[in-house]
């Protein structure tokens, strides 16, 4: 079978299509033949060896999250799932024809899903959902702030934090993005690439800031957020995109007794009792909301594929085609 490999952290010409082996499952574990993978920014941040948290190792082959059908089961594992459509994420080896993963991470596929979309609603969906109504419960009328808003998971915030009733300002980098965030439908978009964009929100909230922010950057421009934040607000970090955020001394949280706090799906997943899973399931099948699928790379494109997220020349989420319609 064909499968990406990555033996040293690296760019993108570290990526290397090989021909392996076919993966046997053993005890609680399933064979799945891979019909798509997302392109999820911790594919990138593993290849460059830029993450700490869930990093597989060396050599390993990137898919953090993908799709496809039940090959074979291992000892343990209900023989009916063989067959069955599944998605699966934060187990890697999604860049490959055949993956091996342990069949409690399984999630079914709804019908009305086609395969692009089944490979990243594990991801994208939950993550924004629990963003919105567990990490920071946003509530009629707030203001919140959606950085990276072309992206996947940004502009699905979009959409379900105006659902809550929300009113919501995304922010990219570069207005020729702002045509692709209005179809999500935010009140405002703001240029992040401006020094002053917390000014702007500051300005169409009537002074008072940012009652939510999410952000997936961090890096050095990370405390702008405490500037357009409001007092009592809460800043959600979910990634580190653009790197490490400086420090941030408690004294700075003080005078708007404001909070910070990270997010990692599973957690909020722990504790949900899965209403996530209905919500966004129903949301996504009837067109209420939508994960913007933008651009198909297939699995020999690998590398052009890392580049072009490397240059953030992305909108949406891309996928990687490896079996197709399997």
């Amino acid at each position: 079978m064909r499968s990406v490999t990555v033996t040293a952290p690296g760019g993108p010409d570290v990526l290397q299509l090989v021909e392996a082996a076919v993966p046997q499952p053993g005890p609680g574990e399933a064979l799945i033949e891979v019909a798509y993978a997302a392109l999820n920014p911790l594919d990138n941040h593993a290849r460059a060896d830029r993450i700490k948290w869930n990093h597989p190792g060396y050599p390993f082959t990137p898919g953090f999250e993908f799709c496809g059908r039940v090959s074979s089961v291992g000892d343990g594992v209900d023989e009916a799932l063989i067959g069955q459509r599944v998605a699966t994420n934060g187990q890697w080896g999604g860049n490959a024809d055949f993956a091996v993963v342990p069949a409690h991470s399984l999630v079914a596929v709804p019908d009305a899903f086609d395969w692009q979309l089944a490979s990243c609603f594990s991801t994208c969906a939950y993550t924004a959902w629990l963003l919105v109504h567990s990490a920071a419960q946003v509530k009629l009328g707030q203001w919140v702030v959606v950085h990276s808003a072309a992206g996947a998971v940004g502009s699905l915030v979009i959409q379900i934090a105006k659902s809550a009733g929300a009113r919501v300002i995304g922010l990219v980098g570069g207005e020729h993005k702002f045509a692709f965030v209005e179809q999500f439908g935010p009140d405002a978009v703001i240029d992040y690439l401006r020094d002053d964009w917390p000014e702007a929100v500051k300005a169409l909230t009537e002074g008072r800031g940012a009652d939510v922010i999410f952000d997936g950057n961090a890096g050095d421009r990370a405390p702008m957020n405490l500037d357009a934040i409001a007092a009592l607000g809460h800043i959600v970090y979910l990634g580190a995109s653009a790197g490490q955020a400086p420090p941030v001394p408690p004294s700075m949280l003080i005078g708007k007794s404001c909070s910070m706090s990270g997010f990692v799906q599973y957690f909020h997943q722990a504790v949900s009792g899965g209403a996530e899973v209905t919500a966004t399931h129903d949301a996504l099948a009837g067109g209420v909301w939508r994960i913007p699928i933008e651009r198909e790379f297939d699995l020999t494109e690998i590398a052009d594929a890392h580049r072009a997220w490397e240059a953030r020349e992305l909108l949406g989420r891309s996928v990687i085609r490896v079996g197709g319609d399997v």
